[in-house]
């Protein structure tokens, strides 16, 4: 999985913040978006406050990607181990390993979708823009100008960084095919500008228009490039627009206020049962009445391809279940939610800085597979599986999390404001 999760302003390490992560409205006169000298239809707070509860979310989820990749390499050693043809069975270690194919779904099923619905509510900033009735063309402009630096700008340094490192895998090179974790900055660019232009509709229009292209794309057969990759990555785009604007339009301050004040011995129970319900039942429908195909069920969350045509029913069939999987994604990412301690944890800092993770750890983690490769390639899969699924990613997500990872400020959060002409106008994008 590329995951996948990412940057909104990326001012601030953020990856999904747009400007402030704030959980409650703001008051008139408080709008987030811009500050100006001749522009006062958009006035802006001198300082922004964080909410607790969205960065402790976001730190759970950026532990829960690098986790998720890191059992993804583990997983693949498995493969190679056992020699593991497409669609077959594990040989050796059975239920270890199935369980750790269980897992690995389960956390792809949670992981991006939610941080995506995150990304959307953060971006109703936007969405205001978009609908302000004396929105000014200079406050319009400037937030597209801050997501073309911060979003496009990163997506061209990091998409041309792997070119040149995976050359041997992506050739022949092409630059409009998204390699790995890049596809989500491309994604998140075109759904927030794309606001910009759905945002005159009504909220439900806008939803059923997303679902739509979400289902439908399945049907069609989007284009690849010459080193057999999807271009722009689009099938994935639209497959996980429903989440970024179910977060955006369906997702109301009011709503996570309510949460935020229910105790957390009241809606934390329920939770748990429902993440360990799903497990239950997503470990059964794949190994309980006969093993699943795994690669298809990976692909299938990946959302990266049209729906099969083995049949003449199969595309109706890949409709129908990618329904079931925008409705359980819904489910155990309310669930999560409700897990989600409210108050400031020692961890909560950390959720500010998602995107230096976002696009580090997965260095960290092809770099440490690569070396075991070089080193101890017959290392014991007992010590991999504890490996890949406990220390890993902790010190990985930790250390790219840690403000250590500010060296790397000039490649995480490029600077482009040299390519924009001076204005009388200032953006905090």
């Amino acid at each position: 999985m590329s995951s996948p999760s990412a940057p909104g302003a990326l001012r601030g390490g953020d990856v999904t913040s747009s400007t402030s992560t704030s959980l409650y409205p703001e008051r008139p006169g408080e709008s987030r978006a811009f500050e100006a000298e001749t522009v006062t239809s958009f006035p802006t707070k001198s300082t922004e406050s964080r909410d607790a509860y969205l960065d402790n979310a976001k730190y759970w989820l950026i532990l829960i990607v690098v986790w998720n990749h890191s059992l993804q390499d583990f997983l693949r050693g498995v493969d190679r181990y056992e020699l593991r043809e497409w669609c077959g069975g594990d040989s050796v270690n059975v239920l270890t390993h199935q369980h750790a194919r269980t897992v690995y779904l389960a956390l792809n099923a949670i992981g991006m979708p939610l941080f995506t619905a995150i990304s959307g509510y953060c971006s109703r900033g936007w969405l205001r823009a978009a609908r302000e009735d004396e929105a000014s063309a200079a406050h319009l402009l400037s937030r597209v100008r801050g997501a073309s630096s911060s979003l496009i700008g990163t997506f061209v340094g990091w998409q041309l960084f792997y070119m040149a490192i995976l050359y041997y895998d992506v050739t022949p090179a092409q630059f409009w095919a998204p390699i790995g974790i890049t596809w989500y900055l491309l994604a998140l660019f075109m759904w927030r500008t794309s606001i910009l232009v759905l945002g005159g509709l009504r909220d439900r229009y806008i939803l059923a228009s997303s679902l739509f292209m979400g289902l439908f794309v399945g049907f069609t057969d989007t284009a690849t490039t010459a080193n057999g990759m999807t271009f722009f990555d689009l099938q994935r785009i639209f497959a996980f627009s429903p989440y970024f604007f179910f977060g955006l339009l369906v997702v109301k301050p009011k709503y996570l206020e309510q949460l935020h004040d229910t105790p957390y011995s009241r809606r934390a129970p329920p939770g748990f049962i429902t993440l360990v319900v799903t497990y239950v039942l997503l470990y059964i429908g794949m190994y309980g009445t006969g093993t699943k195909c795994f690669d298809e069920a990976q692909r299938f969350i990946w959302t990266i391809e049209p729906y099969g045509t083995s049949e003449i029913y199969s595309p109706f069939l890949g409709c129908l279940y990618r329904i079931a999987l925008y409705a359980a994604t819904c489910v155990v990412g309310a669930a999560f939610m409700a897990i989600i301690p409210s108050e400031s944890q020692m961890y909560t800092a950390l959720g500010q800085r998602t995107l230096y993770c976002y696009l580090l750890h997965i260095l960290l983690l092809r770099g440490y597979d690569k070396l075991m490769r070089w080193t101890w390639n017959d290392a014991p899969l007992s010590f991999r599986i504890v490996a890949s699924g406990l220390w890993l990613p902790l010190i990985v997500s930790h250390l790219t999390l840690s403000p250590y990872m500010n060296v790397f400020k000039c490649v995480v959060e490029p600077d482009f404001s040299s390519l924009w002409r001076s204005s009388r106008t200032k953006s905090v994008l």
